[in-house]
């Protein structure tokens, strides 16, 4: 019987700062196993703690799934393997599975050793120039053809923050049993009449919305509203229309299935592959026609000619 197994480190204030236990919660979360064969613990505030860790999957892809969560806490596999790149076959176009980085501090292991990514920030590329040796974070449009960009989740390493600090996380919000952004029933009664009365008298109505709706579930209706002839044209930002496609296309929001607000497996990467998307196709519209879009807001506004501008929403 084939063991589907690997064997991973991580080091630093893996206990004052929960890291280790955030992996071991995530194992177990994602059903895997694991043994601890070996950890060490610093003696003083300053010395670093390190844990050596046998993980199990039941198979190949699922195994796989867990050490993406493992290695974006910080863990790296005990045998290194070089870091995977493939060449952007298109200006701003990225390879399917394009590693999306994180605004910690992260290094790729290269020819033998581990280099510094320059210019970090969150959900971007690394683009590597392998006689320079050097790596560096990079948006989408700033691709040319032929850059190598960095691909899987082998070969990286992140170095976490070590102490959490107080606060929300950054996507918190989403779980908050209450929201100020939820209307009420008397407002929304209020809206849909006003709505009606609008379109009965011949005005136009124009919608402005941030991500929102798609995240509280509610791009459904907004699309009912489009198809039914209720929205003249739409101003938001690109938010809207990045979200509203990645839950036609993946069913989720920000990474989170809008149904259960679970966290999908690689949902953290789901906005940027849906940019991706587009950029590939040449627009949204080259997308419904091409029919990889076949459904949400952005799917109505092109079927039914409602115009739209994606450029910042009026407050």
């Amino acid at each position: 019987m084939e063991n589907f197994e690997q064997e991973i480190e991580v080091k630093g204030h893996l206990v004052d700062s929960s890291i280790l236990t955030r992996i071991f919660d995530k194992i177990m979360d994602l059903k895997g196993d694991f043994t601890v064969a070996e950890f060490s613990i610093g003696k003083r505030k300053q010395d670093y703690s390190y844990a050596r860790l046998l993980v199990r999957g039941n198979n190949k892809e699922h195994l796989s799934n867990i050490l993406e969560f493992l290695f974006r806490e910080g863990a790296t596999s005990v045998s290194l393997d070089e870091v995977k790149c493939v060449a952007s076959f298109k200006d701003m176009v990225l390879p399917d599975d394009f590693y999306s980085t994180t605004n910690n501090p992260t290094q790729i292991f290269f020819h033998g050793e581990w280099i510094n990514v320059e210019y970090m920030m969150m959900d971007k590329c690394i683009v590597l120039d392998p006689d320079k040796k050097v790596a560096q974070c990079k948006i989408n449009r700033d691709v040319k053809k032929g850059d190598l960009i960095i691909t899987g989740e082998r070969g990286i390493k992140i170095i976490p923050q070590e102490r959490p600090r107080e606060g929300v996380d950054i996507f918190q919000f989403m779980s908050s049993s209450s929201s100020s952004e939820r209307p009420s029933q008397q407002i929304a009664k209020k809206v849909a009449f006003d709505l009606y009365k609008t379109k009965k008298e011949g005005g136009k109505i124009i919608v402005v919305s941030g991500p929102v709706i798609v995240h509280s579930g509610s791009s459904d209706i907004l699309a009912k509203l489009i198809k039914y002839g209720y929205v003249n044209g739409i101003l938001a930002g690109n938010a809207l229309a990045v979200h509203d496609i990645e839950n036609a296309l993946l069913g989720t929001s920000l990474g989170m299935h809008i149904e259960d607000g679970t966290l999908a497996v690689r949902g953290h990467r789901n906005h940027m592959t849906i940019v991706n998307e587009v950029f590939k196709a040449g627009s949204i519209k080259s997308m419904v026609e091409k029919k990889i879009l076949k459904g949400g807001i952005m799917y109505e506004c092109i079927v039914h000619n409602v115009p739209f501008a994606l450029c910042g929403s009026i407050r």
